[in-house]
């Protein structure tokens, strides 16, 4: 089964067998096109419109779509047989716009604001923040509070293992080393 999309009919226009289209652009664009034919066909595309130096692009025997890039303006030649019906959609032959000295009413707004709904929901995400970063820092204070009690109460246990000696209790690793330590120095004993 053969599909054939043609879109809004109206769009097509006929095109006789060896006519020159000239797509107009002072800079570089994007052409595309459709043509159609009861025929094969051969598009042709040049920089001039005597098609000197014409390139081909497409053939078909049938529907087919025409894309390329110009550097500026450009001519297509479809070449068919002479009985040929040949029809394109041509959907940006000319899309300039003239100068006119015209006054023009027209001017840009000012961006207007998203809307309350938007604003309410970036006001409640910016105070869920908020609650969110006090909690933490909260629960860091705790947390420092028991390090530092917990740290306390270990150089409390490692001085009384070590007799009440400061130095003993930084040097030990543990508090089992502090105790053989103070015994030692205890017993006259260096342990270097």
């Amino acid at each position: 089964m053969n599909r054939i999309k043609h879109g809004n009919i109206n769009k097509w226009s006929q095109a006789k067998a060896g006519d020159v289209i000239e797509f107009a652009s002072s800079k570089p664009r994007h052409v595309k096109f459709e043509v159609t034919a009861n025929s094969n066909i051969e598009v042709w595309v040049a920089n001039d419109n005597k098609m000197s130096d014409a390139v081909l692009v497409g053939t078909s025997n049938g529907k087919t779509e025409i894309q390329y890039t110009a550097p500026a303006t450009t001519y297509v030649q479809i070449k068919a047989e002479k009985s040929a019906a040949v029809f394109v959609n041509i959907p940006d032959i000319d899309q300039s716009v003239q100068n006119s000295d015209e006054p023009s009413f027209t001017s840009i707004e000012p961006r207007t604001s998203n809307g309350t709904d938007y604003d309410r929901m970036a006001m409640l995400m910016r105070y869920n923040q908020q609650q969110m970063e006090q909690q933490l820092e909260a629960e860091r204070a705790v947390l420092r509070a028991e390090r530092k009690q917990f740290s306390n109460e270990i150089n409390e246990k490692m001085l009384k293992a070590s007799g009440g000696d400061e130095d003993i209790a930084k040097r030990a690793a543990s508090y089992e080393e502090a105790k053989n330590e103070a015994e030692l120095k205890d017993a006259g004993e260096t342990t270097e």
